[in-house]
């Protein structure tokens, strides 16, 4: 694995690049020295003129992670140092409520979507000691209460990128779990939240400075306060956990 955590001079590939935290997250990694940066979107068309301020260096990518086609297609691309697993769907459906339809569209978004870019990208990630990022959620350590399924997805991502360390050593590998986060994902929900332009560019510094977990915001880091210094409560009452992190957060928010 490369010693290297910098992004000057590196190809970047961002998956749900096109709006959100993806597309902040593109703009923090050119701010960092990014050389190019493949922007992946469902649809290409999405972007309009938003990558026009980076010329040539931002390459729109049509990139379904839930493709077969697709992602074979965009692993081709034989020059990038590291991947950012971005793409994901919300699924904000109690557990008695949802259906398997559901739950299988939420696992194959949020789970088998980083699985497949694993498969696709992993030989050159290892082959060029890059690096791979996943964007997972605070719901991946504790469940959400009311979106338990959206929980069970995000905590497979964390497993995975466990995973992946163990069996690509050659490849550098961090786990972000921001918390609420301002964008069209969270538009229905009225509680404060932080923007997707201080959590991107706490999550590529962090990863620029060696973290392999990242808690990008003040809502990630009191759940990870409370994480570990009750881990009882994860098997107990780990609802207690995500209400009274969301309640020092919004306090500090007010």
């Amino acid at each position: 694995m490369s010693d290297d955590r910098s992004f000057e001079g590196k190809t970047l590939l961002i998956t749900g690049a096109n709006r959100g935290l993806g597309a902040a997250l593109v703009e923090a990694a050119f701010a960092r020295g990014a050389a190019k940066i493949y922007c992946g979107a469902r649809d290409v068309a999405r972007f309009g003129s938003a990558l026009d301020p980076f010329g040539g260096r931002a390459v729109p990518v049509a990139l379904d992670v839930t493709d077969d086609a697709q992602v074979a297609v965009a692993a081709k691309l034989g020059d990038i140092d590291i991947v950012i697993s971005n793409a994901g769907v919300t699924h904000m459906v109690p557990l008695l409520e949802t259906t398997l339809d559901g739950a299988r569209a939420t696992m194959e978004t949020n789970f088998f979507g980083p699985l497949r870019l694993v498969y696709a990208f992993g030989p050159q990630l290892e082959a060029r000691g890059g690096g791979f990022i996943s964007i997972l959620s605070l719901a991946a350590l504790v469940p959400a209460h009311g979106a338990e399924l959206y929980s069970a997805s995000k905590a497979a991502g964390t497993m995975l990128g466990h995973a992946v360390r163990g069996a690509m050593p050659n490849v550098a590998v961090s786990l972000a779990y921001p918390g609420l986060m301002d964008t069209d994902m969270m538009r229905s929900t009225d509680f404060a939240k932080t923007s997707p332009q201080e959590i991107a560019a706490n999550i590529l510094d962090g990863w620029a400075s060696g973290e392999t977990a990242l808690f990008p915001d003040l809502h990630s880091q009191y759940l990870r306060d409370a994480f570990v210094a009750r881990p009882a409560e994860v098997l107990t009452d780990p609802y207690a956990l995500m209400r009274d992190a969301l309640l020092r957060y919004l306090e500090a928010k007010s």
